[in-house]
């Protein structure tokens, strides 16, 4: 059976797929939007971010409230759409305030509430309205991170560097204009040059994010003395720099070694709880794939579609269309078979038998998906189950 085209985005189209709406293909970017966002990258901090938006506590009884209460935080199959409308738009700061607060770290840590609200805040309005790099992304891996860290592992940091690996999810993405790392590279892009051409756009992210804290009012890490916040700000860019995929094998292969001389990591070296942090970071944001079926779908597609709209806007450049970024090739879906297969179960797999976040049960399975099941003493194999359309969209397993 062959694969079906993939849909049209933007806001009058209605794209579906397997019978579910594509809520985050409502949204796209021509040519002129990317180029927008790439004139502004490394110029965002021009004028003052936004620091309001949501403000908590959410409404007393409401669903709202209901959704940021740690047990459904810690639900994988957690309803971000739905966050999304309740917030007013604001899924983000609202997931943010609600997983930190799940691990009392405002309390442990000493947080300033007021400033804590501005910063996320600032942080949600700082990114760009990209198909796939948006709030609504970081929220979902600021969520899978939540899931991944809760139970004994949580318990076992340190509560200032828990804090570091919860505000890294929001702050990995920060101010993605919507094109790569190559693209920017190729054009010797200023922000390109500014970093020597490694890691570009997760040097910018971190750095983004960290020049936030510098803003009146906004430095969450405030609360620390000097020595510790610059400590901890160190973290935050290691654990934010191996988000870079040209990253992933170097951190499998430090994995592999943990794994080798001592089965598991061991919380009580500052080493290990670095290298689990961006372990756990690294595979929240490759774990989608991992979600309920309609859930993946969503992403899925949106990130194609974002890659697609690089493409409409190097062939209007009239440059070479970068690698996956063709629409008319009609390549994603197997660009993304082969993602699933060769970088997400690869990880999940090394992720269960050297990590120490709690074990997992079986996720159910509604009609085609890729779950997660328990293995070892952690968190999950990623495995396909094929069963109708599954195979179109994947051509796996």
């Amino acid at each position: 059976m062959g694969t079906p085209p993939f849909p049209e985005n933007g806001p009058e189209a209605s794209p579906t797929f397997d019978g579910h709406p594509l809520r985050l293909l409502k949204h796209s970017t021509p040519p002129d939007v990317l180029e927008r966002h790439i004139a502004k990258l490394g110029n965002e901090l021009s004028s003052p971010p936004n620091c309001e938006g949501f403000t908590w506590p959410p409404p007393a009884g409401s669903e709202f409230e209901r959704m940021l209460q740690p047990e459904e935080l810690t639900k994988w199959d957690y309803d971000l759409f739905k966050l999304n409308e309740l917030s007013n738009g604001r899924p983000l700061a609202a997931m943010a305030q609600g997983v930190i607060r799940s691990h009392g770290l405002v309390e442990k840590c000493g947080i300033d509430e007021q400033v804590l609200g501005r910063y996320l805040n600032a942080v949600e309005s700082s990114y760009n309205a990209c198909v796939y790099h948006n709030p609504m992304h970081a929220a979902d891996v600021l969520h899978a991170t939540n899931y991944l860290l809760s139970g004994d592992l949580a318990e076992q940091m340190p509560p200032d560097e828990l804090l570091i690996g919860l505000i890294s999810g929001p702050a990995h993405d920060l101010g993605h204009p919507g094109v790569n790392n190559g693209y920017l590279i190729k054009r010797s892009n200023p922000v390109a040059e500014t970093y020597k051409n490694v890691s570009v756009l997760e040097n910018h992210h971190v750095g983004l994010s960290l020049q936030l804290m510098e803003l009146p009012g906004l430095d969450v890490l405030g609360c620390f003395d000097k020595a510790r916040r610059e400590e901890l700000r160190n973290m935050m860019r290691e654990v934010v720099l191996f988000t870079d995929m040209t990253k992933h094998k170097e951190l499998m292969d430090m994995m592999q070694a943990g794994k080798d001389e001592r089965q598991q990591l061991d919380p009580s070296r500052v080493e290990d709880r670095v290298l689990m942090l961006q372990t756990i970071l690294h595979t929240a944001d490759l774990g989608n794939p991992c979600k309920p079926w309609v859930i993946h779908i969503q992403w899925t597609h949106a990130i194609v579609a974002e890659f697609f709209s690089q493409g409409d806007l190097e062939r209007r450049q009239g440059a070479e269309v970068s690698p996956m970024c063709d629409r008319s090739e009609n390549c994603g879906r197997s660009s993304q078979k082969n993602f699933i297969k060769f970088f997400v179960r690869p990880l999940f797999v090394l992720c269960g038998e050297v990590g120490r976040a709690r074990p997992r049960p079986r996720l159910s399975v509604c009609v085609c998906v890729c779950v997660c099941v328990q293995v070892c003493s952690c968190v999950c194999v990623c495995v396909c189950v094929v069963r109708g359309r599954l195979g179109r969209l994947l051509g796996m397993c």
